[in-house]
């Protein structure tokens, strides 16, 4: 009777490491072909936040005067959420909307903004440094 207790456990808990592999696998995909689709329309910025509750991953493309093309956002706890237009963002200047985010002073706030803030980071890190080696050559 212990045998079969310890043998049923033993496939439950192999099932559900087959279940989470599949999604992870699902998931990273999903991420992968995300990126190929926002890279496609210039540079890319990509933030992420983990917690408790809510994850989310960022995708940000904006051209090489700063006005973003395209933005994707996933969240959700479960491998089933799907990456989702950000339209309250396109169209508008990556630097502009940096200095939107540096001004938000709630704790709570900045927390939930962080994968937004990496990405917009990112985004004019890499178009500052372009200009600069332009300014250079």
């Amino acid at each position: 009777m212990m045998t079969m207790d310890f043998t049923m456990l033993f496939v439950c808990l192999l099932v559900f490491m087959v279940i989470q592999a599949t999604g992870t696998y699902v998931q990273v995909r999903q991420y992968k072909k995300a990126v190929r689709r926002l890279h496609k329309k210039g540079n890319v910025g990509i933030g992420s936040r983990r917690s408790r509750l809510k994850n989310n991953i960022v995708i940000i493309a904006c051209n090489s005067e700063g006005l973003i093309l395209d933005a994707e956002l996933m969240e959700g706890l479960t491998v089933f959420t799907k990456f989702k237009k950000m339209p309250e963002v396109i169209g508008r200047n990556i630097f502009e909307l940096r200095d939107e985010y540096a001004k938000i002073s709630s704790k709570k706030e900045k927390k939930r903004f962080r994968g937004h803030m990496e990405a917009v980071r990112a985004l004019c890190n890499r178009l500052e440094s372009d200009g600069q080696e332009e300014a250079v050559s």
